[in-house]
C-alpha cells in the first residue's frame, strides 16, 4: 500500500505546475450525541501533511485520536473547488484505519467482527488564506474544524 502512494504522489507531483504543503497542526469537534452516554473525544490530537497540486488536488496524510479515542491514520486524494472567493468545498477519498465505518462515513463502535480499516469519504467546507486553510468536515452529528498551516 505504501509503495502505491508513493507511486501516485510521484505521479500527479511530476505534471503539477505549482505545489503548496501544509502541515495539520489540530483538529477540534463538537457532537450532537453522546457514545452510549460517556462523551465523545473532542479535541483529536491530530497531525498531518498536506499537498496541494495546481490549487485543486489534494494528497493528503493524517493521523489523530479519533472521537472513540482509538489511534486513527488516513491516507488520502482529493479535489477541491472553490466557490466564492476564499471559500469552497472539497471531497477526499482514503484508506484508513482506527475506524469502524458502515458505508464510506458512518462511524460505529469496533466489535468483535468488524474491521476497523478501510475506504473512506470526507466532504468538507474550507476557508483558504495565504498562510493556512480551515476545513470544516461534517458527518451526520458532528462538526470537526481542522487548521493546515501553510510551508511553502
Amino acid at each position: 500500500m505504501k509503495l502505491f502512494f508513493l507511486w501516485l504522489l510521484f505521479a500527479l507531483c511530476a505534471p503539477a505546475e505549482e505545489i503548496n504543503g501544509y502541515a495539520t497542526v489540530g483538529m477540534v469537534s463538537t457532537h450532537f450525541k453522546t457514545n452510549d452516554g460517556e462523551p465523545y473525544n473532542e479535541e483529536h490530537k491530530a497531525f498531518g501533511a498536506e499537498l496541494m497540486l495546481d490549487q485543486q488536488y489534494i494528497l493528503a496524510y493524517l493521523h489523530f485520536v479519533n472521537s472513540r479515542d482509538k489511534v486513527t491514520d488516513i491516507a488520502a486524494i482529493g479535489y477541491r473547488y472553490d466557490v466564492i472567493g476564499p471559500f469552497g468545498i472539497s471531497g477526499i477519498l482514503g484508506y484508513q484505519k482506527g475506524y469502524c465505518l458502515e458505508g464510506f462515513q458512518s462511524s460505529v463502535e469496533c466489535t468483535e467482527g468488524k474491521d476497523n480499516s478501510g475506504f473512506a469519504f470526507m466532504p468538507m467546507l474550507y476557508y483558504k488564506h495565504d498562510y493556512f486553510t480551515l476545513d470544516l468536515i461534517t458527518q451526520g452529528t458532528v462538526l470537526a474544524l481542522k487548521l493546515n498551516i501553510k510551508l511553502f
